[in-house]
């Protein structure tokens, strides 16, 4: 009967790490540090579609859990870890964190709807801002974001494929762009689509993916890669079609070039990217805090280190800050690292270049040009994942002490 708690425990807690966003290097190590002080050391294998268990007093068989990518929920993550250092520190039974397991599972899912899919178009509208967008730009992003946030949580409640959700967001929103620069004012419909859509482009998943891969977790890394990059091509795909569709119907004027921001102004819609973040990740309303504190932290690196440095080596320090930050603090407050970390990778992941290389390639059929782009991003990955690497040795992760395991 023990084993029979234990083992539910361990794959449900696997599994629940899994779909709350926990990438392949992280899952394993706290999985089997969390087998081992129940008493039944396994290893651990994953995946974006599977996780593989194999307990060491059961050789002869393996486990295998197939999981589904899931939207990143922090709230529950937290919850987990929580959970998670209670059994490392042997303070609760195997039949009492079952219980906590489930009631975690059990937890309302996030904010209410309405403020999820504000929460879209203030970024949409924030994000035009950093990348100096007109107020044209800044308006039609902001109110296009709350559709794209009403058809993608409608969309995924009728368990609408999430692929073809993504060519229908990015139909939706390159079209209304291109009808606004064409008939109402001057625009920029690349940066309009762009900050409107920029909830759904991987960049974080991305930047996962090179860090697995960085780490040896070659399976999850380069799956994980691909998943990235199909969601950008499926995102551009709609987004051409949206821009063909009008342009079939009327020529469609040049774009207005993008300006760049003032630090006052950029300062400004961070604080509100950072609560809209905290909606969108699902994040606990106590850790709100120290999810804005972290955000304004590496965003003032960023822009600072920009000053005196090449983009790359400023991404690189701005990563090493938010890495540091949030693994310090992830120490003094005992929550996993993941949830000053993630809101904060997201200003500097390369998802934004990703998506304008693509764009410069099927739509202004510049090859060249969109080469480059991409290839700036796939670097501005690899500067952040160093920045990453490089706070584990700062920085390294506590490791709880083990007890006896038994229970």
């Amino acid at each position: 009967m023990s084993d029979t708690l234990s083992e539910e425990l361990i794959l449900g807690l696997a599994r629940s790490l899994h779909a709350s966003g926990s990438p392949a290097y992280e899952l394993e190590s706290q999985m089997e540090q969390v087998a081992e002080a129940i008493g039944r050391p396994a290893t651990f294998f994953s995946t974006p579609t599977a996780l593989f268990v194999t307990f060491d007093d059961e050789r002869d068989g393996t486990r295998m859990l197939r999981v589904y990518p899931s939207r990143t929920n922090l709230g529950r993550y937290a919850e987990l870890f929580r959970l998670q250092q209670s059994i490392q520190d042997e303070s609760v039974t195997v039949k009492d964190a079952l219980a906590q397991l489930r009631a975690i599972l059990a937890m309302p899912g996030g904010y209410v709807t309405s403020v999820q899919i504000a929460s879209y178009g203030i970024v949409g509208a924030c994000v035009a801002v950093l990348v100096g967008g007109n107020n044209t730009v800044i308006t039609s992003a902001g109110a296009i974001g709350l559709l794209v946030g009403a058809m993608v949580l409608g969309l995924s409640r009728l368990r609408f494929p999430s692929h073809l959700t993504n060519v229908i967001a990015g139909f939706t929103a390159s079209a209304i762009a291109c009808v606004v620069q064409s008939w109402v004012a001057p625009s920029n419909f690349e940066l309009t689509a762009l900050s409107a859509l920029i909830v759904l482009v991987p960049g974080l998943h991305l930047t996962i993916s090179i860090n697995e891969l960085a780490t040896k977790n070659l399976a999850s890394g380069s799956a994980r890669f691909a998943g990235a990059m199909t969601t950008l091509l499926t995102l551009i795909f709609g987004v051409y079609m949206g821009y063909d569709f009008v342009a079939a119907l009327h020529p469609i004027p040049d774009s207005v070039a993008p300006h760049t921001p003032s630090l006052i102004a950029s300062v400004f819609v961070v604080i509100p990217i950072g609560l809209c973040l905290a909606v969108l990740f699902r994040t606990r309303y106590q850790d709100v805090p120290w999810l804005l504190f972290s955000t304004l932290i590496v965003y003032g690196a960023l822009r600072l280190a920009g000053e005196n440095f090449s983009p790359f080596a400023a991404v690189w320090i701005a990563s090493v800050v938010a890495g540091v930050t949030s693994r310090l603090l992830s120490n003094h407050l005992r929550l996993p690292a993941a949830v000053m970390l993630v809101p904060s990778l997201i200003l500097l992941v390369p998802g934004t270049l990703g998506f304008t290389g693509l764009a410069q390639i099927m739509l202004r059929e510049d090859l060249p040009s969109g080469v480059r782009i991409l290839t700036t991003m796939l670097m501005t990955s690899v500067a952040i994942v160093s920045g990453q690497l490089v706070t584990d040795v700062i920085t390294p992760i506590r490791k709880m002490g083990f007890g006896t395991g038994r229970r």
